[in-house]
Parts: structure tokens; sequence; C-alpha cells
């Protein structure tokens, strides 16, 4: 009985999030947005996951776009010896999410820079969904805490996904509104 008990409590500890978890991540989704709609790269880049950097960077790797392309020729040393290794891995995957790139990549100033230069070109489409976004509903679910998100009335939905990563809620992954609005 005594072993059932513990059980219990360890499966009520790797359940959903609570209320108050909850709250958290809607908060951190709302001070993100600011962030975001307020014109700081640096701050919207905090709020993302590391799943979800390395998703981004995949994207513009696998785009072939030309500041990726520059970005990557101009790193050296570790971070591109990593770059270049995780690449491979996420080639193989087919996602950059899987396997996420190292630390050494993402904390390295030039990824900040390269990162500022993509916000700073989409800035205007960026405050302008973000400004009016509402959170219209935030629940816990098996992977963290999903806060869905309408930029003005009668737009669709958009999904935010939240996980908590270095003691803080993140953006993990954004799932943009379907067709006809679900």
């Amino acid at each position: 009985m005594r072993k059932l008990a513990v059980l219990l409590v360890f499966a009520a500890s790797c359940a959903t999030p609570t209320a108050k978890e909850t709250d958290g991540a809607r908060k951190a989704f709302e001070e993100w947005a600011k962030a975001a709609s307020s014109g700081d790269a640096e701050r919207t880049l905090a709020g993302f996951s590391d799943a979800n950097k390395s998703a981004w960077l995949y994207e513009r790797l696998n785009e072939n776009d030309p500041r990726t392309r520059r970005w990557r020729g101009d790193l050296t040393g570790t971070p591109r010896t990593a770059l270049d290794l995780w690449w491979g891995q996420a080639l193989k995957n087919g996602n950059g999410r899987d396997e996420p790139v190292s630390s050494v990549v993402l904390t390295h100033p030039t990824f900040l820079r390269m990162f500022r230069e993509y916000f700073t070109a989409e800035a205007q489409s960026i405050q302008t969904g973000l400004s009016r976004a509402e959170v219209t509903q935030a629940y816990g679910d098996a992977s963290g805490v999903t806060v869905l998100v309408k930029s003005a009335p009668g737009m669709p939905v958009e999904y935010y996904q939240m996980v908590y990563e270095g003691n803080r809620w993140k953006i993990d992954l954004y799932k943009p509104p379907q067709p006809g609005g679900k």
C-alpha cells in the first residue's frame, strides 16, 4: 500500500501543470508578447525554448537563406563545430527540434545579431500581430501549458505551447490558425 501511495504522489507530480503554473505561463507569454511588440529582439529570443530556437535555425539553414549562410560562414571554433555536427543530425532527423543545437551556438553573440536582423525585418508585422494579442485561454497539458491567443476580435485562435526551461516559462511551439479558424 505504501508503494502505491508513493506512485500516486509521483504520478501527480508528473501530471499537468497546476493553476498557479498555468497562470505563470500565461504571464510569461504576455510579457514575451509585450517585448516582441515593442521591438525587443533580445527578450523575444530569450522567450523561446532551445528547441524552438533550434527549429527556427533549422528552417533558416534549410532555406539556404543568404543571411544565415553568411552567419554560418563567419562562425568559427567550437561554435562552428557544434553547429555543423548538429546540422548533420538535424538533416537526418528532418527537423531541428529533436536534438536542439548546443548552447555554445545559441548563446553565441553572433546568433543574437542574426536573429535581430530577421526580427528587425519583420518588426512591423510582429508589432501589428502581437500588440493586440489577447490570451483567451491557458491550460496545462502533458508537455507544459498551451496558451490560446487572438490577435484581434473575430480573428482565429493561435496556439502557443509553453515549456518550463531554465527556471522560466518559454515558448516551445507556435501553431498558426488553421483554415476555417480551427
